[in-house]
């Protein structure tokens, strides 16, 4: 109660948002800011001690609504490992133009006014500069009052964290401002018109004090390049720019590579990405929102599985979506939230399926034990009237935002997603219950999911066609082509197990193949990986690695997976999205072999598949087992494998689709007979 404390004057409290989801502009004048205090031996004489408390209008110590509790962090401090710029792309020179100096918004009053004053765009090669491990210095030359020097610098990759400037030999009178971007536009920064994607306008300003000023910013920013508009220059400026990563410490010890470079380079990038969508929370983008998402959580926590096998992330992350109580006992869609127009009823149900996701992963029951009540709740808004059709199916409750993916999947009266991923949900549940040993609740949600599956295929299975219709609208009638969707979801769920076969030849492997009428809905980058998994599963392997390759090589070039596979007619796409990192679960499935059976991998199969036109193929996944490290490579027309597995784990051995061995732990090597279908062991 008795810390003296103040509000920085240096920091300018009226600036504009970064994007309608983020924080606002950081606008610092080291003019203002009086650092003496730090160490002075005299305590400041104008400072108060009820300051902060003063301005929420009580002396309440921490934790009065609506920030009611707090918890211990339970996760590691980020990696803020600091680095230097690694180039410099391009220059250009224009003109300041009226209100710029106190203009609310920075990115918007530079693009409207001063943006179109550059002429020309010159090559970055003709500022010199150096560089150290933690510092790029160059020498901008004085640009004369009422003008303006800009310079774009490349972090070398997408990299969250935030800049650290220094600054010598400036007389107290330049601006400097800072843009920030995610990518180049034809070799030259791409700023964002005011109103765009999610009113994206991230930047910021530093007004330097006479001499030497150094000034940390305090955001993090999820980019690639940032642009230093740099006015009002009358001498040379020595400029040094540092970047201060912000990442959750991982240690991605989780591997793959194979003789095909380009799915190596997909390997990598999803790896990247899901790095840099990983800080005190998994994040759909460290660009746009920073949000943490929970169906883009879903496809992280299996990116985390091969990748690192941390699970604190998803463990915080469920008790995060859990703690935020919306209507009728559903979740927000992400946490911490104070959106209302983001309660997303399909995304309460893919939260439970991260329970199990967790389980699975750990043979942990911890999370299932501490969010069973609210569970319940959410499966409880499903027996609603508001949720229900006349004939039991469930309905678009349109108070919420029935999300499923984007694309043109049918929002309509009784939609076919909802509630075959209601019944994927209870099927889960009623696992968890299993595990749990509550005998009695298990069978009492297996006898509702028999109830439901037979509902579904009385109303939503077409016989005539093979297929699930995508939707039924008011009148009962279908509505939209069959969905990849749905077929995929059947698949998953042996829904009419003899159709099966037809379902996959009329959308599955079509999707796969590119070879889709596309009046149908089909899965975007990010549900995808459903798609990718069913046919894996299903054994078509040279067809998921060929989309693979299809899908992902244009993303190749930026070195992050897309938030959608076209990236045209919106500017707010992110080019950093993990939700599509995928691949770096995916080829170890499909192209290696190995998969999981059992929870906390105790048991795995390694089904190598021979014909997608690869010579070689090896994994390390870190496992709650140990490492378990698998590589095989073709030997002339045989193939030759090797495998270490670690104590409490069993892995099974497939040739051509049949189970032949089973192996505990240690080293061994593999020879398959690629015409006698002979396995080998020694």
């Amino acid at each position: 109660r008795d810390w003296l404390m103040r509000r920085c004057p240096a920091h300018k409290t009226d600036t504009a948002l970064l994007t309608k989801q983020m924080d606002f502009q950081e606008w610092f004048d080291a003019n203002r800011d009086d650092r003496s205090w730090i160490t002075s031996e005299i305590p400041p004489n104008d400072w108060s001690a009820e300051c902060a408390r003063g301005l929420l209008g009580t002396s309440a110590p921490f934790g009065q609504p609506p920030y009611n509790d707090v918890e211990p962090r339970g996760i590691p401090m980020l990696n803020e490992e600091v680095t230097a710029p690694k180039n410099i792309l391009c220059h250009g020179f224009g003109e300041c133009r009226e209100d710029y100096r106190d203009c609310r918004n920075v990115a918007w009053h530079f693009i409207d006014y001063e943006y179109p004053t550059v002429k020309e765009w010159l090559p970055g090669s003709e500022i010199a500069f150096e560089r150290s491990n933690e510092k790029m210095t160059l020498s901008v030359e004085p640009t004369g009052q009422e003008k303006f020097h800009a310079v774009t610098i490349d972090l070398g990759k997408n990299i969250p964290g935030s800049l650290i400037l220094e600054i010598e030999g400036a007389d107290g009178s330049e601006i400097i401002d800072i843009h920030y971007h995610q990518l180049l536009n034809n070799g030259f920064p791409e700023f964002i018109a005011p109103g765009e994607g999610s009113l994206i306008s991230l930047a910021g300003r530093l007004i330097p004090c006479a001499g030497h000023c150094q000034h940390d910013f305090n955001h993090i920013y999820g980019i690639r390049q940032f642009t230093l508009v740099i006015r009002n220059s009358e001498r040379p400026l020595n400029i040094k720019c540092s970047w201060r990563k912000a990442l959750y410490p991982f240690t991605m010890q989780g591997g793959f590579h194979c003789s095909d470079d380009t799915l190596n380079d997909i390997y990598a990038i999803s790896r990247h990405t899901q790095q840099i969508c990983s800080l005190d929370a998994y994040v759909d983008t460290p660009w746009r929102e920073q949000a943490q998402w929970w169906g883009d959580a879903r496809v992280q926590i299996k990116n985390t599985v091969y990748l690192d096998g941390d699970m604190q992330l998803a463990e915080r992350g469920i008790r995060s979506i859990s703690g935020q109580d919306a209507p009728h006992g559903l979740t927000y869609g992400h946490a911490p939230t104070c959106s209302g127009g983001c309660i997303l009823p399909d995304f309460s149900l893919t939260w439970i399926l991260t329970i199990w996701d967790v389980y699975w992963q750990t043979g942990k029951l911890d999370s299932f034990y501490e969010q069973h009540d609210r569970i319940k709740a959410i499966l409880n808004y499903f027996e609603l009237p508001e949720a229900r059709a006349d004939n039991g199916l469930l309905t678009y409750d349109r108070r919420f935002w029935l999300f499923e993916d984007w694309g043109t999947l049918p929002k309509e009266h009784i939609p076919t997603f909802l509630n075959l991923w209601h019944i994927y949900a209870l099927e889960h549940y009623a696992k968890l219950l299993d595990a749990a040993n509550m005998q009695q609740e298990a069978e009492t949600i297996k006898a509702d999911v028999s109830f439901r599956r037979e509902l579904v295929i009385k109303h939503l299975f077409d016989k005539e066609s093979g297929l699930f219709d995508a939707a039924l609208n008011d009148a009962g009638e279908v509505v939209a082509e069959p969905s990849v969707h749905d077929q995929v979801l059947a698949v998953m769920l042996n829904l009419v197990p003899e159709c099966k076969e037809n379902m996959m030849e009329k959308r599955l492997l079509p999707c796969l193949k590119n070879d889709l009428d596309l009046t149908c809905a089909v899965p975007s980058a990010f549900w995808s990986t459903y798609l990718i998994e069913c046919m894996t599963e299903q054994g078509y392997i040279s067809e998921v690695i060929k989309y693979i390759r299809r899908k992902w090589s244009p993303m190749i070039a930026s070195g992050s997976t897309w938030e959608v596979f076209d990236l045209s007619g919106y500017p707010g796409w992110s080019y950093t999205h993990a939700w599509s990192a995928h691949p770096s679960s995916h080829l170890v499935n499909a192209l290696v072999g190995i998969t999981q059976v059992a929870s906390a991998w105790k048991e795995a199969d390694w089904k190598p598949d021979f014909n997608t036109g690869c010579d070689s193929a090896e994994t390390l996944v870190p496992t709650p087992q140990g490492n378990l490290c698998a590589k095989w490579t073709k030997t002339g027309n045989d193939f030759t494998g090797e495998i270490d597995i670690p104590a409490g784990m069993t892995v099974n051995i497939y040739d051509s689709g049949r189970k032949t061995e089973s192996l505990t732990s240690g080293s061994h090597k593999i020879s398959w007979k690629c015409r006698e279908a002979e396995l080998q062991l020694s």
